[in-house]
């Protein structure tokens, strides 16, 4: 038996077909049906393969496999072992519905066969397998397991997103982009979510920090090359260097933390997946975006041997909160669904840049407003706003063009 998606209107044809075998994973494809229905829309999934009387079935199977770009087969642990009344073995019979689904899928190359694996059930054998179906055992298999039912579900759903776009996009017209659940719902809350969560952590994060031994980093430093003195006014110029590093640990530290946040809370919040599959890349990505705007910053503000007054300090953070602020927002783009780096990128470049305008406007330093905490917390939360909010008026003229 079965469940596929069924054609979109304009499409011409079919892009999931989920095989199954009612007797033993009945229960699974339900579920699996349920996450369809949520990513697609009910109007676009349903059970079973209808089979109207006098139909050819081997015909109407043949090409309902044909036309879609997916095919899961779920697999329990008999699903290779189970009878027919005659004590033959299913998998053996050439007109089983199951087999018939199965090899035509094999067949052809344009179809992404994904073996799901539930129940505790294992990949068959080559040798129990037919040898139309021998080639079933070296395709990799996903096990969807009770324990962590949401990731494994979301490792599948994945695997399809790398496949769907590319088929569809090949063989469509413009129409509807049916938007992956979460933003649609909570429109533009969302990135008045995304804001609290970014500033909140970095804010939290610079304050822990503070309590932090870095090696060079000294107020006697800070307060020198803030009255305008230079590297040359210094006792010590490798202490100016070490000040510098502190600064970019600092950054980099922070911005691991917003980045491993927002990623927990998109997967949660709006994907609705296991959050820690994409944390060491948050992690790795928003150390990257504070620490390379640290540097920036940092090598500009204190290495030259010419006086760089405060103001001019404040026009250098204009660059180095751009290039973090685009970093964050790439990582933001990529952790959507699908993803979209180039639009976040963008809007997190401006939201760090526009940041530190609104920091240089209010005159945060010359007013004593340090520490760096709140500074960090703005940049932080106008970076995922305006990320967001490009992600989120992509997904909505991207659908207002398809009603069109």
């Amino acid at each position: 038996m079965s469940v596929a998606t069924e054609t979109r209107p304009g499409t011409g044809f079919q892009k999931v077909f989920i095989c199954y075998r009612r007797e033993e994973t009945a229960p699974y494809a339900g579920r699996i049906y349920d996450t369809m229905v949520t990513r697609f829309g009910a109007e676009n999934v349903f059970m079973d393969l209808d089979l109207d009387p006098g139909v050819d079935f081997v015909e109407r199977i043949t090409k309902v496999v044909s036309d879609c770009v997916a095919l899961i087969v779920v697999i329990g642990p008999r699903w290779a072992q189970l009878q027919n009344e005659d004590g033959s073995r299913r998998i053996e019979d050439p007109e089983d519905f199951v087999r018939l689904e199965v090899e035509t899928g094999l067949r052809r190359d344009d179809v992404r066969l994904i073996p799901a694996l539930v129940g505790g059930a294992r990949m068959p054998r080559r040798e129990e397998l037919p040898p139309e179906l021998q080639e079933l055992s070296r395709r990799n298999a996903l096990e969807l397991s009770e324990s962590r039912w949401v990731y494994d579900v979301g490792r599948l759903l994945e695997a399809l997103d790398e496949v769907l776009p590319d088929e569809e996009e090949a063989q469509r017209k413009p129409k509807p982009v049916t938007p992956p659940p979460g933003p649609p719902d909570l429109g533009w809350r969302l990135a008045l979510e995304g804001m609290l969560i970014a500033g909140a952590t970095a804010f939290g994060a610079r304050l822990l920090g503070q309590s932090l031994p870095f090696k060079g980093e000294k107020e006697e430093i800070l307060e020198a090359t803030a009255q305008g003195e230079t590297i040359a006014d210094q006792e010590k110029p490798g202490e100016l260097v070490e000040h510098i590093g502190a600064i970019v640990t600092r950054r980099g530290l922070v911005f691991a933390l917003v980045g491993a946040a927002l990623s927990i809370w998109l997967a949660r919040r709006v994907w609705r997946i296991y959050p820690l599959r994409h944390l060491l890349l948050a992690l790795l990505m928003g150390a990257i975006a504070g620490a390379v705007g640290g540097l920036i910053f940092g090598a500009r503000a204190y290495l030259p041997h010419e006086t760089v007054t405060l103001d001019q300090r404040d026009l250098v953070d204009l660059l180095g909160f751009a290039v973090t602020g685009g970093i964050l927002g790439a990582l933001i783009g990529r952790l959507w669904r699908p993803p979209r780096i180039g639009p976040a990128l963008l809007g997190g470049a401006i939201g760090g840049f526009a940041a530190q305008v609104i920091i240089i406007a209010i005159e945060w330093q010359k007013r004593g407003m340090t520490p760096s905490a709140g500074r960090l917390g703005l940049v932080a939360a106008a970076t995922a706003g305006f990320a967001l909010v490009a992600l989120i008026a992509g997904d909505r003229a991207e659908a207002a063009e398809g009603r069109a």
